[in-house]
């Protein structure tokens, strides 16, 4: 039966694919029909196949989406034209959302997609090491800054599906007894404030990313639907298994690995964002990883993958987004005859 919806949603996405395809190079102010308005019942039941693909046993797979565009000038501003098989969209500017992106929101959940947001602990330190910077030490208290900056970002989950958090923090295993309650003093205020969110919104998803392994208290990883994994650093498959090892201490859950890989560059002479090797993308090589993986095995599950950057696979590739097809293509193959 899994095949078979999966077979039917794949015939219709090839359809649907190839009438939307053709507006990618048409003057915004010609109006074409939709596949939803040129076949609303076959549309209707393409949708009711991908939301129930998506509620089935397969490799998930999250994007971050670049929405600091707030007057849509092309079909690349607008996360309805990522391909329909991500299953979480995570926007990089949650704040003040337009009405194109309320309704572009609602056209996801339609899809069975969840729209996200990530909080980046690490970011909000950067911001307040740079405040610290331009007001000559007088700055606020790095803990109270943090509080208020948790308090404000998370108050954002009211127009989300859930929230991203991105702790990498520091390894603790070589602090001294005071660097160490500090540490777990600032930690204990990022984790007690996400915990009373989700005990507070136990009906959104929440998702943990960075460096698990630098947790001194890793309950919180407990409530998390995946663990994303950064692999910025990583050059070939022998790395990556080492990084996911490394991350997998002591508390901290197997069964639902994320690796987060980036697309290539918007500037096509940057041959070191979203590479290997400078023909190597690291996207497919990713996704191949993970879509070989036994539990059994390796003692964890690679559960799917992570896409930085995705809209830059939109513009690289002629608004096809290519590289991302194929990657999910790897991990949820279409079944064959």
């Amino acid at each position: 039966m899994k095949n078979i919806i999966k077979s039917a949603l794949g015939v219709f996405l090839m359809g649907s694919l190839t009438m939307v395809s053709c507006t990618d190079v048409e003057s915004l102010d010609i109006n074409r029909p939709t596949a939803q308005e040129q076949n609303p019942e076959a549309y209707a039941n393409y949708l009711q196949n991908l939301r129930n693909y998506k509620n089935a046993e397969h490799k998930i797979v999250y994007a971050w989406f670049d929405n600091s565009t707030k007057v849509p000038a092309s079909p690349a501003h607008h996360m309805t034209n990522i391909p329909d098989s991500v299953d979480i969209v995570s926007l990089m500017y949650p704040e003040a959302l337009a009405d194109f992106e309320k309704s572009d929101i609602e056209t996801m959940h339609n899809k069975g997609s969840k729209v996200v947001y990530t909080i980046s602990y690490d970011d909000i330190k950067t911001a307040w090491e740079d405040q610290q910077a331009n007001s000559d030490g007088e700055g606020t208290e790095f803990n109270t800054y943090l509080q208020a900056e948790l308090d404000k970002q998370l108050a954002y989950s009211t127009s989300f599906d859930g929230v991203i958090v991105e702790f990498i923090g520091q390894d603790p295993t070589f602090m001294n007894t005071d660097e160490k309650e500090a540490y777990a003093t600032t930690q204990n205020i990022v984790l007690n404030a996400v915990k009373s969110w989700k005990s507070a919104n136990e009906n959104k998803m929440l998702t943990w990313q960075g460096k698990p392994q630098n947790l001194i208290d890793k309950t919180i990883l407990n409530d998390c639907s995946h663990i994303i994994l950064d692999i910025d650093k990583v050059t070939d498959t022998n790395q990556l298994l080492l990084t996911v090892k490394s991350a997998l201490a002591d508390g901290v859950p197997t069964d639902n690995i994320v690796i987060a890989v980036s697309t290539t560059g918007a500037d096509t002479s940057d041959k070191k964002t979203g590479y290997w090797d400078t023909d190597v993308r690291a996207l497919g090589e990713v996704a191949h990883w993970v879509a070989a993986g036994y539990p059994e095995a390796d003692g964890f599950t690679r559960a799917g993958i992570a896409i930085y950057n995705v809209q830059n696979d939109y513009y690289a590739t002629g608004g096809t987004y290519t590289y991302v097809k194929e990657a999910i293509n790897i991990l949820n193959p279409a079944p064959t005859k």
